[in-house]
């Protein structure tokens, strides 16, 4: 990413724009389609994940693999662009945030892998973890298991939500069988959706984005992931019941009924 002054005023102007919606949750949560339709829209939005940093050195206690893959000058240019947009945003008198949540186990499975070049740092030396699949996978489980934070996806919306834009989201949550949750406070307008119940919620869109007509586009991700096969032997062997807790979370608690919870238990189970 490279960055200069004109760059950084032309995006002043996208963020101080009477319509302007910040794309605003942790990652994996099936935003990229919500990215992709404003796009469409010709609605100026920003998708972010943190104001703090890149989210993996938040997301994974070996901190110095992650390191390898952030030029360190970019990393602290980055930062200082964050902070600076931070500022502009807090400082609007009305602003519209989009925020989604999603089933805990899926999240940071799928965030594990996106992320699975992380891990093989690590390992680099050991020539088993790049000849035997089963060597590979008791490294990546291993991995799982301890570079891990997983309050980073618990604690989300108090460290973020909460913490930059004072919304407290969970006081707002009355009935976890809804599919969304609009909440206004302090002059912010924020809409949370299950991401489960996304493909349903173009309407939900169009309200809030007093944009009638408003479709959900695919975000054409690909799906052949060139770790697929991996990804499955791991879903195929791994104990899921030892990620049971995050759902006595209290976010993931008012979020989702004991009926939701209770069928991504069986799902996940099944493995």
């Amino acid at each position: 990413m490279k960055f200069s002054l004109a760059r950084q005023r032309a995006f002043d102007q996208t963020l101080n724009a009477p319509d302007f919606v910040l794309v605003y949750q942790m990652g994996k949560v099936g935003s990229s389609s919500i990215e992709a339709s404003l796009e469409h829209a010709g609605i100026p939005s920003w998708h972010l994940h943190t104001f703090d940093d890149n989210e993996e050195f938040q997301m994974y206690r070996n901190t110095g693999d992650v390191a390898c893959f952030f030029d360190w000058p970019i990393r602290a240019a980055y930062k200082l662009t964050l902070s600076h947009r931070r500022r502009i945003l807090q400082k609007r008198d009305h602003l519209k945030i989009i925020t989604l949540v999603r089933d805990p186990i899926a999240t940071v499975v799928s965030r594990f892998f996106q992320d699975l070049h992380i891990q093989f740092i690590a390992g680099k030396k050991n020539e088993a973890i790049h000849g035997d699949i089963d060597a590979t996978l008791r490294h990546l489980v291993d991995a799982f298991e301890t570079q891990m934070r997983l309050e980073y996806f618990t604690d989300w919306f108090n460290r973020e939500l909460k913490r930059r834009f004072g919304v407290d989201v969970l006081t707002h949550i009355q009935n976890p069988g809804q599919s969304h949750w609009r909440i206004e406070q302090g002059g912010r307008d924020v809409l949370l959706m299950k991401c489960e119940a996304i493909n349903q919620s173009a309407g939900v869109l169009a309200d809030f984005l007093a944009t009638p007509g408003f479709q959900l586009q695919s975000s054409n991700e690909a799906t052949n992931k060139w770790y697929s096969a991996l990804y499955q032997r791991f879903k195929e062997t791994y104990p899921f019941e030892r990620l049971f807790h995050l759902y006595d979370a209290p976010l993931y608690r008012a979020i989702y009924s004991e009926e939701d919870i209770a069928q991504f238990k069986m799902k996940w189970s099944k493995r």
